[in-house]
């Protein structure tokens, strides 16, 4: 089953484009700085449901986590994809509502048309008092002044990166209550190995509150109470008290 008329022009593509990126030396040590922290976050969160939401399956962030049941949810069919696949747009999910533990998102925002609606549907599939785990490219830094100045055609600097205020924002009027948020990865945008190497002490030595790293996490829990079915209160059948009509007499006939 194919969802092409669904997805945005392109995003086939940029879908193949960023799984290429993620092997170079650059994607590979990104992702794998990604991974270590993405570890430490969900390692002690429990639940049994767990719906990584991501561009594709090839690029999988939430293994470590202790949740029971987990799957992807995928914007798009293929042939290769796993059993444990969910093909739908990230911002019409289908998926009921208050169902899922842990929602991971990892760069669904940056590469999403809607990133907004997608965080609302994020919201909506996830069970109070539930986790949200949001990756994202960070603008304010020097990935994002390249992305600024180059102008490149080319993963990950085509799409837009979504600042963490932003979404922080979001999360408020969605009622989440924000736990962490963290600034990751200082290496400069250059896709060389000796130069990624060379900087790898700054991610040792700058605190994550530092927000120039080249992606943040946010780690947010859903604060409002789950729906309740409650059943119908019918209205009680009044009492009626009946008249006697007895020794009724119409006065017509009386003479």
């Amino acid at each position: 089953m194919s969802i092409d008329h669904a997805l945005p022009d392109g995003f086939k593509s940029i879908q193949k484009m960023l799984e290429l990126w993620f092997q170079t030396p650059l994607g590979r040590s990104l992702l794998a700085n990604q991974r270590s922290v993405i570890d430490q976050t969900i390692g002690n969160l429990f639940g049994f449901h767990q719906a990584e939401i991501c561009v594709s399956h090839r690029i999988p962030v939430g293994n470590a986590s202790h949740l029971g049941h987990k799957f992807y949810v995928l914007p798009e069919w293929e042939p290769d994809l796993p059993d444990n696949s969910l093909i739908s747009t990230h911002d019409e999910l289908s998926l009921d509502h208050d169902m899922v533990d842990l929602v991971i998102l990892h760069h669904a925002l940056d590469f999403c048309a809607n990133p907004h609606q997608a965080l609302r549907e994020a919201s909506r599939i996830l069970k109070p008092s539930g986790h949200l785990l949001i990756v994202g490219f960070n603008p304010l830094s020097m990935w994002g002044m390249r992305k600024f100045l180059l102008r490149s055609n080319n993963a990950p600097w085509n799409n837009r990166f979504v600042a963490a205020s932003r979404v922080e924002d979001w999360l408020t009027l969605l009622d989440f209550k924000v736990g962490t948020l963290e600034y990751h990865f200082y290496a400069l945008p250059l896709n060389r190995q000796p130069l990624i190497d060379r900087f790898d002490w700054l991610d040792r030595f700058l605190n994550a509150r530092v927000p120039l790293g080249a992606y943040y996490s946010i780690l947010a829990k859903k604060q409002v109470g789950s729906r309740i079915m409650v059943a119908p209160r019918w209205r009680k059948k009044a009492k009626v008290v009946g008249l006697p009509l007895v020794n009724r007499i119409d006065s017509k006939n009386k003479t």
